[in-house]
């Protein structure tokens, strides 16, 4: 097969042919050109009307045909459209917008880079690194273009560290649609961070939000209840159970210390026998807990039962039977002589109803740091991003579930 035909079928020519092929400094070069006096589709209506004048020579970066470069060239055609009322540029089949990278060649970079750093792309394909960012800025705007929010109905929030020196991201996620999907990223956790997001989706979008999950986190809190206060606000159970973990540990080391002196070995070594759900704990670990309980008076073997009692708490179907047990507990914790125990329940008491909300939903944010570790593994795969504009569209590309742009399939030829 020869190159012209190659290249004919990868841009799936109905209106255009291949001129010539020749090589130019190790360069495969293809020059097009329209079919004689055939119409062509005008670019701001897609009216087919016959062509007025011809532009400036135009060339774009094509895939490489048996590692050797490819370039395209055309002298695009403005069509004379009657709908319009004014010359416009036709529709370049094998272009989107003024990108010098060819339709085929932004698909395949921005495939790729969904699966490995983008210098790697760069290197596989013998391009530039900012070629591969032009075509995932491309891809990411098609697909963003053609994205559908109108069922979105519930919404995760959560930070992300992008780099050291507590640089971090704000990652907005699709938690009720399936696949879980990436909505907006933009970096900072501050107040003006979450509003841009609203911004960008529009006060109507906003309105049909039903439920948003958080942490504790009050700029999220507050912009929230400011731009969506007809949602819900849940907030997330396993961050709830990460505030009761350290106050575990914080009793777990308090009485470490007081029990330095005449008993230094009793506790060491046992943090993750305290912190972890006893059916994953190792044999080790089982044997060395069943031995700390025939200890009386330990105060952690003590915040160790409320938390285990607080588990419960997220098996109820019952939202009534649910805070009837919270009662119960914070009850059991104020009443411990625990202090960590006793602030921790007093900071479940302010947010009870936001707590309790999540029985009304069902949703947490689960999902949300499974894909936060997606992000960080992306992140890691390419040695961190530096600027903001580079890790955004990393993580929209590879995590919002876009749309790629079309094959050259469906170009309407000229009738």
């Amino acid at each position: 097969m020869q190159v012209g035909s190659l290249v004919r079928s990868t841009l799936g020519l109905k209106n255009h042919r291949v001129e010539s092929v020749t090589l130019e400094n190790g360069l495969v070069v293809v020059r097009l050109d329209a079919i004689g006096t055939r119409l062509l589709p005008c670019s701001g209506c897609g009216t087919f009307d016959p062509v007025r004048d011809r532009r400036p020579e135009r060339r774009w970066r094509h895939l490489p045909v048996w590692e050797v470069p490819v370039e395209l060239r055309y002298r695009p055609a403005r069509v004379a459209c009657s709908s319009c009322g004014t010359p416009r540029v036709e529709v370049i089949p094998w272009s989107i917008g003024k990108s010098p990278i060819s339709r085929p060649l932004v698909v395949e970079l921005a495939e790729w880079s969904r699966l490995l750093a983008w210098d790697v792309v760069a290197r596989l394909y013998g391009v530039a690194w900012a070629t591969v960012v032009a075509a995932v800025e491309q891809a990411v705007a098609y697909g963003l273009a053609r994205r559908d929010l109108s069922g979105l109905r519930a919404i995760g929030v959560d930070e992300l560290s992008r780099r050291k020196g507590h640089l971090y991201h704000t990652n907005v996620y699709d938690i009720a649609s399936e696949p879980r999907r990436l909505i907006w990223s933009g970096e900072g956790r501050e107040k003006k961070t979450l509003r841009r997001f609203f911004d960008d989706i529009g006060d109507d979008q906003a309105k049909r939000i039903e439920a948003v999950c958080c942490d504790m986190w009050a700029n999220y809190v507050d912009v929230i209840r400011e731009r969506a206060p007809q949602a819900t606000l849940v907030f997330d159970k396993f961050h709830i159970v990460r505030h009761l973990l350290e106050a575990v540990n914080d009793v777990r080391k308090a009485e470490a210390r007081a029990l330095q002196r005449d008993f230094p070995e009793l506790l060491k070594g046992t943090r993750y026998i305290w912190l972890k759900n006893p059916e994953n704990l190792t044999d080790r670990q089982r044997l060395r807990l069943h031995a700390l309980e025939k200890q009386r008076g330990l105060m952690t073997l003590r915040a160790y039962h409320l938390k285990e009692l607080f588990r419960h708490l997220w098996d109820y179907r019952s939202k009534a039977w649910a805070t009837k047990y919270l009662k119960q507990w914070f009850w059991w914790a104020t009443h411990s002589r625990i202090d960590p125990l006793r602030e921790f329940a007093w900071m479940l008491r302010r947010h009870e109803p936001n707590i309790l909300a999540y029985f009304d939903h069902r949703i947490d944010n689960g999902a949300v740091e499974a894909m936060n570790n997606n992000a960080k593994a992306i992140s890691h795969r390419a040695r961190g991003f530096r600027s903001e504009h580079a890790f955004t569209l990393a993580m929209l590309h590879c995590l919002g579930d876009l749309e790629l742009p079309e094959g050259l399939k469906t170009v309407p030829r000229s009738p």
